[in-house]
């Protein structure tokens, strides 16, 4: 009892001096619904470090991200709608411009101001044409991984050419730091990114906090694992097990060096997965309908939940059903770390007032709230596909042919506006009552429908053109000649 009453005491002490958590942020890579043990929507698959640390900490029942990696990579870092950055439709692709506007200030360049060291180890997929689109200029102290979508776990190529690399920043030299690193390949890419961590966690000074953003790899195509991870072989299953196995082995070293550093203790572990899983023999999204790259909640309701070994940290435990958006994560994360004050104190760059995060700190984390936050979330509006899709309250409100197939054409402009959207299809569906999608309510509810695609209109009224693909770069990389995936504005003599 007296030992329990000085943690306590201690704890408040450390809240009361404003003591930062150190962030430990894990996105996993197309796991989906069905893909992990504690949603209960799976027989094959078992995954329990992760059901451990879900039912030990907060469970996210509905946490909500783009369908597919790059626009769901893009509103964490910058705290907006993939509709509100142009770049709702697609993923980045190689050899174009395509990149992360530079005039967006990215959420690890606000927290490093706090005092937090920046790390990511991982998949960027946010640009790389030029330098100022690479992470180790955009807020991180240090990168560690691949630029693009996917990569062999083995050879760490894309497409026959080389993606794999570790940049630092220095803000004496104010510049990057930079080595391909083709001395590793033939080696588990996994194996990898946990030496990383290791360096990073080893090597932090721990009177300062660290932010780690960890992208994992797992559990993308190709579907890969060393033979030791296998537990069957019957079917693709024992595939997507044996990977998961993997990045659960990764992950519990990752939380034993932490711990080995004196770090853990006041450590935020924030979990969730980038989109739903796609339609393969691999992986599940459970009883979701649809999958990545859809609007249906098997490709948009994701993994989600929060965890710390410190009740001080986060005393909110359990699970809830209230939204959250991946846009949320650039509030709340800077919220914890100290706020704004700092980043405008030495940049005169105050927060911008039209972001579409909301800081969920003091509900998610903190539990001085009980109200949800968040009662609506304008989850997609693409005029490619002409589809969109609108939570509010306990509607969910689609518009369009859901199982549309449609392109963008290479450099032609989608304008977004009434005419975006097919608006003879509407789909409404009470998603708390009905979460798989199966009871179309529209013709019930026509007062509701109304309300919802009148907030979807006004949304688009304020919308810029979507230029959905940008042409190829003549003498962009990767080439014949440069078979790496670089930034091309710089001299050729840095070219390994």
């Amino acid at each position: 009892m007296l030992c329990e009453l000085v943690v306590l005491i201690l704890g408040l002490l450390e809240v009361l001096a404003g003591k930062k958590p150190h962030i430990l942020y894990v996105v996993m890579d197309d796991q989906g619904y069905g893909d992990v043990g504690y949603t209960n929507q799976t027989h094959d698959i078992k995954t329990p470090l992760l059901d451990k640390l879900a039912r030990e900490g907060l469970i996210l029942n509905r946490h909500y991200a783009a369908w597919m990696c790059t626009p769901t990579r893009a509103s964490v870092m910058t705290g907006r709608y993939p509709i509100s950055l142009g770049i709702q439709h697609d993923v980045f692709k190689s050899n174009n411009e395509e990149c992360l506007p530079e005039h967006h200030v990215l959420m690890p360049e606000i927290i490093r101001s706090n005092g937090y060291k920046t790390h990511m180890v991982g998949k960027w997929h946010l640009g790389y044409a030029r330098w100022s689109c690479m992470p180790c200029m955009r807020g991180f102290d240090s990168f560690y991984g691949y630029t693009g979508g996917r990569i062999s776990y083995t050879t760490h190529t894309n497409g026959g050419y080389y993606d794999f690399l570790k940049c630092s920043y220095s803000a004496k030299k104010k510049g990057v730091e930079f080595e391909e690193l083709t001395a590793d390949k033939g080696t588990y890419s996994l194996y990898l990114y946990n030496r990383r961590v290791k360096e990073i966690v080893r090597s932090h000074n721990t009177s300062k906090p660290l932010f780690l953003y960890l992208t994992m790899q797992s559990v993308h195509s190709p579907y890969y694992a060393p033979k030791k991870y296998y537990s069957c072989h019957s079917n693709n299953r024992c595939t997507m097990q044996a990977m998961l196995k993997a990045a659960e082995e990764l992950l519990a070293d990752v939380i034993k060096y932490f711990k080995a550093a004196g770090l853990w203790q006041d450590t935020l572990l924030i979990f969730h997965s980038d989109n739903g899983a796609p339609s393969t023999s691999y992986s599940s999204n459970g009883n979701l309908r649809g999958s990545k790259g859809h609007l249906w909640e098997g490709g948009v309701r994701t993994l989600g939940f929060l965890y710390s070994l410190n009740k001080n940290i986060l005393p909110n435990r359990g699970f809830t059903n209230c939204y959250v958006h991946v846009s949320d994560w650039y509030k709340t994360i800077i919220s914890i770390s100290g706020g704004w004050h700092a980043f405008y104190k030495t940049t005169s760059h105050s927060m911008p007032d039209d972001l579409d995060s909301i800081d969920q700190s003091n509900f998610l984390i903190y539990g001085k709230s009980k109200t949800c936050p968040r009662d609506q979330i304008m989850l997609h509006i693409d005029p490619v596909k002409r589809v969109a899709g609108y939570y509010k309250r306990e509607y969910k409100l689609l518009v369009g042919n859901q199982d549309s197939s449609e392109s963008c054409s290479t450099t032609m402009f989608y304008p977004l506006d009434i005419n975006s959207i097919d608006l003879s299809i509407q789909q409404l569906f009470n998603i708390y009552d009905d979460p798989n999608e199966t009871t179309d309510i529209a013709s019930k509810k026509p007062a509701i429908k109304k309300e919802l695609l009148g907030d979807i209109i006004l949304f688009l009224s304020h919308q810029k053109p979507l230029q959905c693909q940008l042409p190829t770069v003549a003498g962009s990389y990767p080439s014949s000649s440069v078979p790496f995936y670089l930034p091309w504005d710089f001299s050729h003599s840095l070219v390994p």
